[in-house]
């Protein structure tokens, strides 16, 4: 990357507007990209303060850099990496921009398309801001990722509740439909991802167990072959049903299987106490929704939607398993 290319690129990241306007003015051209493939919009996204990130993803757009650009490491575009930061604001910046133009099959280096992606995320507004272009442009939310599943089975895998019924009611998602290669149905995909992560769970533990016992933590080692070997965790494919306490929550960024709730099964144990410390429970200071286009009749608009102060779409409390499991065990 040229040195110049590199200064337009901070500038960008900066918000150095004057710098910006005197290479517009020598006509160099601010489509520039770093040797990984991101151009001026990725950083944009870097911006921490949201006015100022829309802001600069205007000017950006404005001055035609390109936002269907794919970085390399991921194969992301712009719009991607805003879902992935879960950065509503600048997801439907782009939408309006580049709705039309999006390949919706097209998958990243995980295999995923990116609906996905959002429906990962477990982000209600970003799930439903891609929607609602895809029905605008007429696009099935029915597209197999790598592994043949749908965006609905693999919320119903995930044991994601809302994705699932914002696919189905406003995406219009076959619930019928079953993956090409095991041809399991949803409620099959369902099983099959609590039994997945309870071996998740139980790998995890045996670990633990193995660092407690080098460490000489006795006592530790002791509450934690009292859950490995709970029927909570034992395998039990007849015992598993939809209100299994099991169920997950995912992350921007995190792998599905790091993240589930676990009050229940720590209840089920004498000592089995989660400190509130543990809890983490997150308050969002801005969320865009899309309420202008509720309708199917009306068209992607190119100004930004009213801001709501807060978020219906996620829980109150999220516990990290890992962390929050094992720390209880102390």
């Amino acid at each position: 990357m040229q040195l110049l290319d590199s200064k337009v690129l901070n500038a960008i990241r900066q918000s150095q507007y004057k710098q910006l306007a005197l290479f517009i003015r020598h006509n160099y051209n601010l489509n520039v990209t770093t040797k990984d493939g991101r151009n001026g919009l990725f950083f944009a996204l870097d911006i921490i303060e949201p006015r100022k990130r829309r802001r600069m993803i205007r000017f950006c757009l404005d001055h035609s850099i390109d936002a269907l650009q794919k970085e390399k490491k991921n194969n992301y575009t712009p719009l991607h990496e805003a879902i992935a930061r879960q950065q509503i604001d600048s997801v439907q910046l782009l939408l309006a921009n580049a709705g039309g133009e999006i390949d919706w099959r097209s998958w990243d280096a995980h295999g995923r398309t990116i609906l996905h992606q959002a429906v990962e995320t477990n982000n209600v507004p970003i799930v439903e801001a891609l929607i609602i272009v895809m029905n605008h442009y007429g696009v099935s939310v029915d597209i197999p990722d790598k592994h043949g599943l749908t965006p609905y089975l693999l919320a119903t895998k995930l044991h994601l509740r809302d994705m699932a019924l914002i696919l189905a009611n406003k995406g219009h998602a076959s619930r019928q439909q079953r993956d090409p290669s095991t041809y399991r149905s949803a409620d099959e995909w369902e099983i099959a991802g609590i039994e997945e992560h309870r071996l998740f769970i139980r790998n995890k533990l045996r670990q633990e167990i193995d660092t407690a016992k080098t460490e000489g933590k006795i006592t530790k080692v002791k509450k934690l072959k009292q859950i490995y070997n709970s029927s909570l965790l034992l395998s039990s494919n007849e015992s598993i049903r939809r209100d299994s306490i099991l169920s997950m929550t995912t992350v921007s960024g995190v792998n599905p299987k790091s993240s589930l709730s676990i009050n229940d099964m720590i209840d089920q144990f004498p000592e089995g106490d989660i400190p509130e410390s543990f809890v983490n429970s997150e308050r969002d200071e801005e969320t865009f929704h899309f309420d202008s286009l509720r309708s199917p009749t009306r068209a992607v608009p190119f100004s930004l939607p009213p801001i709501s102060t807060g978020r219906q779409h996620r829980s109150t409390v999220k516990l990290n398993t890992l962390v929050d499991l094992f720390q209880v065990v102390q």
